[in-house]
């Protein structure tokens, strides 16, 4: 989910315009559905969107579940092929160094100062779907505070706790979940039983999700969702060892053309089970990422606005949480969405893009950054 950039190691092309996408994408459905919570509304009232809005901000989530499944198989597989192993100290603090710091902030302001602000403003009591949630002590439980703080924020939510400003770092449990696990596997298996474990996983899961006698084990898979991450490892091993003729595939024209309409297609139209569709949409967003990181390809898509935003697609998705918590009341404030609900929403939408961009910015230049310089320089990537 955070990007990678780093001027001493290993850098792709393409990637950040993808967690741009992905990162926007959440943002987009986070706003809506808190909109529709509060009666305000929004594309979860018409039928011809209902299924787009209600999977979009899922699917961003699942986008950064298979580039991470792509990037850190791929990049782990390198350094083997290098070196002939795994350095796991310089791994596990280069993930620490990029995630935690960020993470434990938004930790303090959901379980701190939004708390503090909503006893002291009764403005935001006129969120009621915040503000119900808030008002639930139970949420600010002991259990709940621990699973947080030792980064199963995945298991708090599947338990039915939603915390104000960071329940959205369910997937950032996940991806740290994910970063334990993965480098033994590929440290420990050979390259012709590698593929064999990712697509050995990838199909437990499935038939796990779809039909599991016992409970339990639906319950385990569904909190941590490693088909996805397997979906990526499968193309980052294929890419590492097989890359010229990926490429020769990935530069047509029409498979460009028809991963982005089969993106489109399944993101707005449900044609399978949703499960199924998914899945078929994670292979899909793993064609756009081989597609996304060939420089020699022009169909590859290169913005710099893009390439900004997903450098810090991080903080967008980690801070929009709480500024919907503080925007959502003003805007009520100012302009009542019933006197004018196209208004409302250009300065909704505008207070809370800018505003999520500007925050994600400052934090990525005076907080990310620092230790992201650390991460490069003491514990380098090959």
């Amino acid at each position: 989910m955070a990007s990678s950039h780093s001027k001493s190691g290993f850098f792709f092309n393409g990637l950040n315009e993808l967690r741009a996408f992905a990162a926007l994408a959440v943002l987009f459905h986070h706003i809506e559905m808190l909109k529709f919570k509060d009666g305000i509304i929004s594309l979860f009232d018409y039928k011809i969107s209902r299924y787009f809005i209600e999977n979009v901000g899922k699917n961003g989530v699942y986008l950064f579940f298979v580039l991470s499944g792509f990037l850190i198989t791929f990049l782990l597989l390198k350094e083997k092929a290098k070196t002939g192993t795994i350095l796991f100290k310089n791994f596990y603090l280069r993930r620490i160094f990029r995630i935690w710091p960020l993470y434990y902030i938004i930790l303090l302001i959901s379980f701190v100062i939004i708390p503090l602000l909503n006893q002291s403003f009764a403005i935001f009591s006129d969120t009621s779907y915040y503000f119900n949630r808030l008002v639930n002590e139970g949420n600010y439980r002991l259990t709940t505070i621990l699973l947080y703080v030792s980064f199963l924020p995945n298991v708090a939510l599947q338990l039915g706790t939603v915390l104000v400003g960071c329940s959205q770092s369910w997937s950032v449990g996940v991806e740290e979940q994910f970063y334990i696990i993965w480098p033994f596997l590929i440290y420990f298996f050979s390259k012709k039983k590698i593929l064999g474990v990712f697509f050995g996983i990838l199909i437990l899961f499935i038939l796990f999700n779809l039909q599991s006698i016992l409970p339990i084990i639906k319950f385990v898979t569904s909190i941590f969702p490693f088909e996805f991450m397997a979906i990526g490892s499968i193309g980052g091993f294929i890419y590492f060892y097989y890359k010229e003729h990926i490429e020769l595939i990935s530069n047509n024209k029409y498979v460009y053309l028809l991963c982005i309409l089969g993106i489109i297609f399944l993101l707005a139209v449900p044609v399978l089970g949703l499960y199924i569709q998914n899945v078929l949409l994670a292979f899909l967003f793993l064609a756009l990422i081989i597609i996304s990181v060939n420089d020699s390809n022009p169909l590859a898509y290169r913005n710099r606005v893009f390439s900004f935003l997903g450098k810090i697609s991080y903080g967008i998705y980690m801070y929009h949480s709480f500024l919907m918590f503080l925007i959502f009341p003003i805007v009520a404030k100012l302009l009542p969405a019933h006197e004018n609900i196209i208004i409302y929403n250009v300065l909704l939408y505008f207070l809370l893009v800018t505003s999520t961009i500007l925050i994600s910015h400052l934090s990525y230049k005076y907080i990310e950054t620092y230790f992201i310089k650390i991460k490069d320089t003491r514990f380098k990537s090959i």
